[in-house]
């Protein structure tokens, strides 16, 4: 009897996940597979830390490399008329001057980490006109000029902008990256959530519908003794009320059932998984030794630490650029242009060589500014020790944090064994239900009692195992590196 009773038993159990032939089987590892890395939501995650990537990227390979142009335009012809005096002369006349030109340019721009700017240019200009000489007879005018020009624009006494801005670029890189790891966890949480709930709707669903029919056997129980003035009439009202209750109770089974089957569908991107089978996870993986010990020694990388270590590098680096902005600062310049070229007019060659240089220093110094950049300084240093704080109560926190979800994760992995335990022996008092219901010792009332306890245990182990995924995905998520 034992035998058959346990051989029912686990019957019942497998008859309650295994799938249809036809069926697709879907695992709770295969929904967060599908989730991380095949859905919208994923790559938006996955495309963040990108962006922020290549912004970073971007930002550094500025100081490498130049930004290169090239300019050039299609020959221009034209003709001016003036009014004036001709070359050399005192007599004035209206003079007609045809032209074509030809320019092309090519300029590289280097940016320094210290803050200023290098640029070198290179131009080369063709052109040919033509214009009155003394006697008011128009002569041929050509020239082919090349000129390289060198500046250097250096800030002074202030702090590097593209220093400032490259150090929050690389900032924003970790937190980008810590960020990823905090969404992706919640994304395999809800996830966790939604499939275990798929499963506890199934159960709930066949508990109201057991229930249903309990009730309406009490009804027919009942009316029956109401008959026989065994129940009173109040007691009649009250047994149907309970079915009443019950049917309720399915309707509203069903209802959630196929909320949480929308929620888990949109979570992986598909118009519905009612062609799905989901598959519970068959073991339970604890964490081991090793794997808890870098838990509680490497609780410096964790990921709420980390961020709020970055959040407040950023907020004292950007009070103390705000502060040094300020007061006296300068800017130098400097200018080398060198110019060579050939210019024919009426015959006549001459050759062009000219140089030219300039450095200067120009100084500023606010005096009065309406306070505009107190209250900017000002607004900059409390940011600041608003992160301060923040990062200095994470601190004290986060070893506890740690330790609490260890304890969470310890007490439902042995819990999860008891409640493994209790769903043998429901399973084995409704296999012997089961035999003496069919030998008549029993009614189907109490036959139906043993079937909803045993939906209650295996709701009781998924809820459990849910608690223990959810404590798993927020450790692994964000306190290990």
């Amino acid at each position: 009897m034992k035998l058959l009773a346990k051989t029912v038993g686990i019957g019942c159990l497998l008859l309650m996940f295994v799938p249809s032939a036809s069926a697709e089987v879907l695992t709770l590892d295969e929904a967060i597979d599908i989730a991380v890395n095949r859905t919208g939501r994923g790559g938006i995650i996955e495309g963040n830390f990108e962006v922020a990537e290549q912004q970073y990227f971007a930002e550094k390979i500025g100081f490498y490399l130049p930004e290169i142009s090239i300019n050039a335009t299609a020959p221009s012809y034209g003709s001016n008329e003036r009014w004036g005096y001709l070359y050399g002369t005192d007599t004035k006349s209206t003079m007609r001057e045809p032209f074509r030109n030809l320019a092309a340019d090519i300029s590289l721009k280097q940016s320094l980490i210290t803050g200023g700017e290098l640029t070198a240019r290179a131009d080369l200009t063709d052109s040919d006109g033509e214009h009155p000489n003394r006697d008011g007879v128009q002569v041929d005018e050509s020239s082919q000029l090349g000129r390289f020009s060198f500046s250097l624009t250096q800030p002074v006494l202030q702090p590097s902008q593209p220093k400032y801005d490259l150090s929050n670029r690389r900032d924003d890189l970790e937190l980008a990256q810590l960020k990823r790891a905090e969404e992706t966890a919640n994304l395999k949480t809800e996830v966790v959530e939604a499939f275990i709930g798929v499963l506890q709707s199934k159960l709930s669903r066949d508990r109201s519908e057991a229930e249903l029919e309990r009730a309406q056997l009490q009804v027919g129980i009942d009316s029956a003794k109401l008959a026989d003035g065994i129940v009173s009439d109040d007691q009649w009202l009250e047994t149907l009320a309970g079915r009443l209750d019950a049917e309720l109770k399915q309707f509203e089974s069903e209802d959630v059932a196929a909320e949480q089957r929308r929620t888990l569908a949109t979570l992986l991107d598909v118009e519905s998984v009612a062609s799905q089978t989901l598959m519970p996870p068959d073991s339970v993986r604890h964490i081991d030794q090793d794997t808890r010990q870098r838990f509680l020694t490497e609780w410096e990388n964790s990921a709420p630490l980390q961020k709020a270590k970055y959040e407040y590098d950023k907020q004292k680096r950007t009070a103390g650029f705000t502060e040094s902005a300020h007061g006296l600062s300068g800017t130098l310049t400097a200018n080398y242009n060198m110019s060579r070229g050939e210019v024919e007019d009426a015959g006549i060659t001459d050759d062009l060589k000219t140089n030219s240089w300039e450095v200067k220093l120009d100084l500023s110094y606010p005096l009065w500014d309406g306070g505009a950049s107190g209250a900017a300084v000002k607004a900059a240093r409390l940011s600041a020790d608003q992160a301060r704080l923040e990062y200095e109560k994470t601190e004290k926190s986060v070893q506890a944090q740690i330790a609490t979800l260890l304890n969470q994760a310890d007490v439902s992995f042995r819990k999860l064994d008891v409640l493994r335990q209790k769903i043998g022996i429901a399973e084995t008092k409704l296999g012997i239900a089961k035999s003496r219901l069919d030998d008549g010792q029993i009614s189907k009332l109490t036959y139906l009692e043993s079937e909803i306890s045993l939906l209650e245990a295996k709701n009781d182990h998924l809820e459990e195992l849910k608690k223990y995924y959810s404590t798993r995905i927020q450790l692994e998520g964000n306190y290990l590196d």
